[in-house]
């Protein structure tokens, strides 16, 4: 058995090794492994990741993600992701994460952690986690054939029927939809799709991150969006991973929101495989109503499936308002630091959607 630490800096060599290639699962994805090596906020010497194997098999393995911490040069980690093989993998759980700790220089910080995983990391005592998150995942068009064909992949003619099906439902409910588009498009705000994160806008995201943990800067932004983690393909994956890697359509889009020319919020909006999400969105608090409807109205335009947000501001606000969801449903996420960098966490308690891996997938 072997253990090995990849630095940032010997990840490309990594995935073009026999090593690598012989490994089955891998222990990082090839679009990964180039997305790190090319992070801004890293140090070619920091430690990427950490795996186990037997031979070529595979047997467990943890990722470190490194970032900074806002308004400092401190650097911490996110912790992407932690397997191992539910049977060859026992017992290496929490050695892994142990490795991992030591590695981050107990810096580490979870962005969305679970019951269960947080069961687990607080065994060790070194870490500190905040209350169950409470977001909302709003239903807004039909898509029952993607869940059918995940599940029934050779039942084709039951296929042609759902997918008639979501026709006639969508059918039925875009009048819905028409109506809080154009209800939302009402409002005095405008929002356009901008590709580069200028020094105006840099500066106008800073001003509103003063409580975020993680630092962003306009290298961050470009960085998010040059270097996803996930391939779009139609095909079947061309390795085993243990992670969802390959899907049919991801796309992260940046959006600036202006009344009269005038800046009034900053928006990411991410959409892989019928899901919508928010990783950033930054915003003057009295603006609320209006920056919530024309981000609306975007993923309405968009034709969007469902959006989860976990924004409390904007979570108050979609709970409070009638929205065009035809279902909602209550998401919920942990976050959590070790405790020698809780300090840091308690000054600027804030970790948005984007600071862990949402942004890259």
């Amino acid at each position: 058995m072997e253990i090995r630490e990849l630095k940032i800096g010997d990840l490309i060599s990594f995935i073009e090794s026999t090593t690598y290639k012989k490994l089955n699962p891998k222990p990082i994805t090839e679009l990964r492994a180039i997305s790190q090596f090319n992070n801004p906020d890293a140090d070619p010497r920091q430690i990427a990741l950490i795996y186990v194997a037997d031979g070529t098999d595979l047997l467990g393995f943890a990722g470190l993600l490194p970032r900074k911490i806002n308004n400092t040069n401190i650097s911490v980690f996110s912790n992407t992701c932690w397997w191992v093989h539910p049977e060859k993998g026992r017992g290496l759980a929490l050695p892994l994460i142990l490795r991992a700790i030591e590695k981050s220089n107990s810096s580490l910080y979870l962005a969305e952690s679970t019951p269960h995983l947080k069961a687990i990391l607080e065994k060790t005592d070194k870490f500190q986690f905040s209350e169950e998150i409470h977001g909302v995942r709003g239903f807004i068009r039909f898509y029952l054939t993607d869940i059918f064909s995940r599940r029934y992949k050779n039942w084709v003619l039951l296929s042609f029927l759902i997918i008639c099906l979501d026709k006639i439902l969508n059918v039925i409910t875009g009048p819905i939809r028409a109506f809080y588009l154009n209800k939302f498009e009402k409002n005095s705000f405008t929002i356009e799709c901008v590709q580069i994160i200028d020094r105006g806008l840099e500066n106008f995201i800073n001003h509103h991150a003063t409580n975020d943990f993680i630092q962003k800067t306009s290298a961050s932004f470009t960085w998010f969006q040059k270097f996803p983690w996930v391939q779009v393909s139609e095909k079947q994956p061309p390795y085993e991973y243990p992670f969802s890697h390959v899907v049919k359509n991801f796309e992260l889009q940046y959006y600036c929101v202006k009344k009269e020319g005038v800046l009034k919020g900053f928006v990411a909006i991410s959409y892989r495989d019928n899901l919508a999400k928010i990783p950033y969105i930054y915003f003057n608090k009295e603006d609320i109503s209006e920056i919530t409807q024309i981000v609306m109205a975007t993923i309405l335009k968009n034709k969007y499936n469902s959006v989860i947000v976990f924004h409390p501001e904007i979570v108050e606000y979609l709970n409070k308002n009638k929205m065009p969801f035809l279902f909602r449903k209550l998401e919920t996420k942990i976050v959590g630091t070790t405790k020698s960098v809780y300090q840091f966490f308690k000054q600027k308690p804030f970790i948005q959607d984007g600071d862990g891996d949402v942004i890259f997938t």
